[in-house]
C-alpha cells in the first residue's frame, strides 16, 4: 500500500498572509489618512490568524512551532490592545523562540518524533533501515537533535535585537503599528533566513553521518519525489 502523504503547505501563501499583507497593512494602512491604529492592527493580524486556522483545516495538520507562531500572533494582539508598555512586546518577541527551546530541553522524547515526522517526507526511512537498525537509527537523531535547538536560541537573540531596535513607540500609535509591520518584514531576512540555514547545515551533517553508517549515498537516502 502507498504511504499517504500530507498535503502540501502553500509557502506562497504562507509568506504572504504572514509576512507581506500584514508588514504592507501596518506599514502603508495603519494612519490616520486610512485605517487608523486600531482597525490597521485588527486587519494586519487577522490574516495570519485566519491563515493559521485555514491550514490547519484544509492539512489537518499542527505542530509545536505552529502553536507557537499562533500564539506569538494573538500575544502581539493582545499587547496592542490594552496598550501596555512597549517592553512587553520585546519580552514576546524573544521569549517565543525561547520557551521552543525550553520545550525541546524538557520533552526531548516528543521533540525527537516531532523532528523525525518532520524530516519523514525526505528521507528514505525504508532503504536507511535495510542498512541500519532502527536503534542506530534512533541513536543518530538523538546524537543531532540537541543541535536542532541551537537555530532557536540564535532566533530568540535575534528577536530581541530586532524588537530592541524598532520598536520606539507606545502601543495603540500608527508609528507603532508601522514598527511591528517593520519588524514583521524584515523578521524573515534577519531571523528565519539565518536559522533554517543553520538548521539545513545540521541536516547535512545528519545526511551525512547515515550516509557513512548506511553506505548509501545522498540520493539515496533522500526519496525521489518521482517514483
Amino acid at each position: 500500500m502507498q504511504k499517504k502523504t500530507k498535503k502540501e503547505e502553500n509557502q506562497f501563501l504562507n509568506l504572504l498572509c504572514n509576512i507581506i499583507l500584514p508588514s504592507f497593512i501596518l506599514i502603508k494602512l495603519s494612519s490616520e489618512n486610512y485605517l487608523g491604529a486600531f482597525w490597521g492592527l485588527i486587519i494586519a493580524l487577522s490574516f495570519p490568524i485566519t491563515y493559521g486556522i485555514y491550514d490547519f483545516i484544509i492539512r489537518k495538520d499542527v505542530n509545536i512551532i505552529s502553536i507557537f507562531g499562533f500564539m506569538s500572533t494573538l500575544l502581539t494582539g493582545l499587547i496592542s490592545f490594552v496598550e501596555a508598555d512597549k517592553v512587553w512586546i520585546i519580552v514576546k518577541e524573544t521569549s517565543i523562540p525561547l520557551l521552543i527551546a525550553i520545550f525541546m530541553l524538557v520533552f526531548k522524547k516528543k521533540g525527537l518524533i516531532f523532528f523525525k515526522e518532520l524530516f519523514s517526507q525526505i528521507i528514505n526511512k525504508e532503504a536507511v533501515l535495510t542498512r541500519i537498525t532502527l536503534r542506530q537509527y534512533d541513536s543518530i537523531w538523538t546524537k543531532y537533535y540537541s543541535a536542532m535547538i541551537i537555530p532557536f536560541i540564535i532566533s530568540a537573540c535575534l528577536n530581541f535585537i530586532l524588537a530592541y531596535l524598532i520598536i520606539e513607540s507606545q502601543p495603540g500609535t500608527s508609528s507603532y503599528n508601522a514598527e511591528i509591520g517593520k519588524m514583521t518584514a524584515l523578521s524573515f531576512p534577519v531571523i528565519a533566513l539565518p536559522s533554517m540555514i543553520i538548521l539545513v547545515i545540521i541536516m547535512i551533517f545528519l545526511f551525512k553521518e547515515i550516509g557513512y553508517k548506511t553506505g548509501l549515498k545522498f540520493e539515496e537516502i533522500i526519496v525521489d519525489e518521482k517514483k
